[in-house]
């Protein structure tokens, strides 16, 4: 269905993860977060939880994605560090102050 590419990849010790950078190849429709965060997962081999999605945008006249998303160490992490509009798109449950 899609090919994924890495294009950058960083560690950020301060907040416990890895930003990157992918482009996908596919085919027909766009496809969707929930969609695009499992092809994230398995390519990556980590868990759905530990993914976040920043952005996701269509790169103009290809079928091609380019997806922003950090990679955390662990879920925690991410509910701790990530912003609140990224949990709420991906429908992670928010309990107290996030950033």
């Amino acid at each position: 269905m899609a090919k994924l590419l890495i294009a950058s990849e960083f560690y950020n010790k301060l907040l416990n993860r890895k930003d990157i950078q992918i482009l996908i190849d596919y085919d027909g429709a766009t496809p969707k977060r929930d969609e695009v965060l499992k092809l994230i997962a398995e390519y990556l081999k980590v868990s759905e939880d530990r993914i976040a999605i920043v952005k996701m945008e269509n790169l103009f006249g290809q079928h091609r994605l380019s997806v922003h998303c950090h990679v955390y160490d662990t879920a925690e992490d991410m509910k701790k560090y990530e912003r609140k509009y990224v949990l709420k798109r991906q429908e992670v449950e928010v309990s107290g102050k996030t950033g």
